[in-house]
């Protein structure tokens, strides 16, 4: 038996308090993972888990070998990550979380060329809209646009760009529904409602003469842009979206920008990792990365 791998095993059941979960995040079978951590029950000679049809819980000798596992696995990865740094070859593999916007229209043009840079790093991403991906066990870093990240003694977090937002509708919702020309006509229309934060819906506009913060409301509100993209396409109402997202419709004329003589308040991309005893040498390399592709490619067009 592989004691280290059977321990990684052991501490994803523990921390996901699934079998069924640590399988699919490992890429196995539930029963392999069954299997593993009977091994180790066996190896150390003590119950590890109480499994019923119900629930999961931890003995008292196998909450102190989970706490041991954490150590000695993070202790197993910070030398091998001292290797690779002695070596000058980054390599192995690294584990990637984005949200949708960002990951599909803008990562995913950066890291093609990071993968050219770094040929023996392998990436594993995941794009989804929520915020445990921030802490799903097993990633090393999440990136996530919003206009806050609230802060998390178990992470990291830091901020790597501002990422401008306009107003927009399609002109047959306008045609339908006016045009707002002042911050304070958006009360009267239908507005596409985010869910990522409790200020995301308060939209605040600037000019010459002040700041006018408006409370939002509408029908509809999700956690991905991609919804609220789909019903501003289907002329339900008017989207608050980051510019990079916006570009490709203004520009093909299936939308129009709302009140073009205000700012509308940035987002911000942040980037989350684990707080751990050691620095992740690869995810460094990506985070620097991204922010030197911000500057030299995006900043170019505009986009933030």
């Amino acid at each position: 038996m592989d004691v280290l791998s059977a321990m990684e095993v052991f501490v994803r059941v523990i921390k996901l308090q699934s079998f069924s979960l640590a399988a699919s995040d490992l890429g196995v079978s539930s029963s392999s993972v069954s299997k593993q951590v009977s091994h180790l029950e066996k190896h150390v000679g003590a119950a590890l888990l109480e499994r019923t049809t119900r629930r999961l819980s931890v003995t008292e000798a196998g909450a102190a070998y989970y706490e041991k596992c954490q150590l000695i696995l993070s202790q197993v990865e910070q030398a091998e990550t001292l290797v690779t740094e002695l070596q000058g070859t980054p390599c192995g593999l690294l584990k990637v979380n984005s949200d949708i916007a960002f990951g599909s229209l803008l990562l995913a043009k950066a890291i093609p060329v990071f993968m050219e840079r770094y040929p023996d790093i392998q990436l594993d991403l995941v794009l989804d809209d929520g915020a445990a991906g921030i802490v799903k066990e097993g990633v090393d870093l999440a990136f996530r646009i919003a206009d806050s990240i609230l802060p998390d003694e178990d992470l990291n977090i830091k901020e790597l760009a501002t990422i401008p937002q306009v107003l927009c509708a399609t002109p047959e919702y306008l045609a339908l529904h006016g045009e707002p020309r002042t911050p304070e006509e958006l009360k009267e229309h239908k507005c596409l409602l985010s869910t990522s934060s409790k200020e995301a819906n308060r939209w605040a506009l600037s000019n010459s003469e002040g700041t006018y913060v408006v409370q939002a409301k509408g029908g509809l509100r999700a956690n991905s842009s991609l919804v609220s993209i789909g019903a501003m396409q289907a002329h339900q109402g008017i989207s608050k979206l980051a510019r990079f997202e916006a570009d490709r419709f203004i520009e093909e004329g299936s939308v129009r920008i709302l009140l073009p003589d205000y700012d509308v308040s940035a987002d911000r991309l942040f980037v989350a990792f684990p707080e751990r005893q050691y620095k992740n040498y690869k995810a460094g390399l990506l985070i620097a990365f991204i922010e030197e592709w911000l500057v030299e490619s995006l900043q170019q067009e505009d986009v933030v």
